[in-house]
């Protein structure tokens, strides 16, 4: 028997071997793989000059009531984070960089990972009809792919009524977003193919991954991202197990907290709460293949339609724009007292996260992407 045990160790030594030398996938920065889940608390600082030109930004705009969050600029290995104002003004609460805030409509990008993942597994594809994932919608003549798009041509929830049975005290959910949208006359819907965001088309696709997945959609974001990256503390709300009120940061318009309301229910087109510091992770894990390998995340970041908007398209979940001849992108967001912002240049291993919990105005984006230069 020895020499059968010899023979099982060296078989296993030679496989070791193999494994061990063999090369890195291609398109993965192996730098970028080593960082993913990293603790970037104690990440080198930027350059003296970057870091004044940042804080002094932020500094300025606080000053003049024009900021009150956090903030986080990283460049290669090297960052610059920081936090003014509070996070409560009842209880004068500061404001702190780990402290979890509503992402609102930058959650759309986590929605559409999610689509391009389960299209790498074999589970749909974008170009599927809607109606073969929800046979209980009354239209017939929209794919996956309309909805990622915003060229759907359904009208946004928001602008709608709530719906009859829903007290100001309930929330509605995904589920009565489709018995909304069926509710409607034909009058309503735009024909599908041209750019025009609502809300409605990522809570729609939130309700196909919960009946495709049967574990909910909450449950699926945690399982493929936020798990996998390291973003122990990145969820998607659910009020009725965790009340807003109880929620650190609050958000604010005109010193007024805004309280719950039925929408707050429906997840998909907003609802995640993250951190600067986890959204960083965030950030490392898609340029890895962690999560989505590099076929799907070219197309996710491949221009859809033409947003009209400056020269910006929109992809799979994600906005789009070249800079100084540079792509990024982005997400912006704006709920109940929200304003988020999340950008990422691929080509030169940037990106900064800026959420704010009580901001009436939107911040300059394009004087945050050169804060970086």
């Amino acid at each position: 028997m020895r020499w059968v045990f010899v023979l099982l160790l060296i078989v296993s030594s030679s496989l070791f071997f193999v494994a061990a030398s063999s090369p890195v996938k291609d398109n993965v920065d192996s730098d970028t793989t080593t960082s993913v889940g990293q603790d970037f608390h104690f990440a080198p600082p930027l350059n003296e000059v970057t870091k004044n030109r940042i804080d002094s930004f932020f500094s300025e705009k606080y000053k003049h009531g024009k900021f009150n969050g956090t903030y986080l600029f990283f460049r290669n290995d090297s960052l610059v984070s920081g936090a003014l104002g509070y996070s409560n003004f009842s209880t004068r609460r500061p404001n702190n960089p780990d402290d979890l805030f509503q992402l609102a409509s930058v959650s759309k990008t986590f929605t559409g990972v999610s689509f391009l993942k389960m299209q790498q597994e074999g589970l749909l594809n974008i170009r599927d009809s809607v109606h073969w994932h929800l046979p209980d919608f009354k239209r017939k003549n929209l794919t996956i792919w309309n909805l990622l798009t915003h060229s759907s041509g359904l009208p946004d929830y928001f602008n709608l009524p709530v719906p009859n049975g829903i007290s100001p005290n309930q929330h509605m959910y995904n589920e009565d977003v489709l018995k909304l949208m069926n509710s409607l006359s034909y009058k309503s819907f735009a024909s599908p193919g041209s750019y025009k965001y609502s809300n409605t088309n990522y809570v729609l696709l939130a309700l196909i991954i919960e009946r495709k997945t049967g574990i909910g959609f909450r449950k699926y974001v945690t399982n493929v991202i936020f798990k996998p990256a390291g973003m122990l503390n990145s969820h998607i709300c659910d009020f009725d197990s965790n009340s807003l009120k109880t929620y650190p940061v609050q958000g604010y318009m005109n010193g007024k907290v805004y309280t719950d309301l039925p929408h707050n229910g429906t997840t998909g087109d907003k609802g995640v709460y993250s951190s600067v510091f986890e959204m960083l992770k965030y950030d490392r894990a898609l340029r890895s293949e962690l999560i989505l390998n590099s076929t799907s995340k070219e197309l996710m970041y491949s221009p859809q339609v033409d947003t009209d908007n400056n020269g910006a398209s929109y992809g799979l979940g994600w906005r789009m724009k070249v800079i100084d001849g540079h792509k990024w992108v982005y997400h912006n967001g704006w709920w109940k007292g929200f304003r988020t912002y999340f950008w990422r240049s691929l080509e030169e291993n940037k990106m900064y996260c800026v959420l704010t919990n009580d901001i009436n105005d939107w911040l300059p984006t394009a004087v945050m992407v050169s804060l970086l230069n």
